[in-house]
């Protein structure tokens, strides 16, 4: 099971700030959390509104969010921490 998809899971509801690999950081109030068998589906806001997703990438490391824009999801990046906000 993949240890930041469980970790988000166990701080959810409450706020997490998710690291991309880049080193960017952004603060999620989360609005859902759940597991699908071993796959986290996840979804959470920014102050400003902007709506992101959480999901499992192709193997048990890889955990991926994308941006809702006017367009569809866009992927931001790989997330490489999870922490309580």
């Amino acid at each position: 099971m993949n240890r930041l998809a469980k970790r988000l899971y166990n701080i959810a509801p409450d706020p997490v700030t998710l690291t991309f690999a880049d080193g960017s950081e952004v603060s999620l109030s989360m609005h859902s959390a759940e597991f699908f068998q071993d796959d986290l589906e996840a979804e959470g806001e920014t102050d400003d509104g902007t709506t992101y997703r959480i999901v499992n990438g192709d193997d048990d490391e890889t955990l991926l969010a994308a941006r809702e824009t006017e367009d569809g999801w866009t992927v931001v990046g790989d997330v490489t921490g999870v922490e309580a906000a």
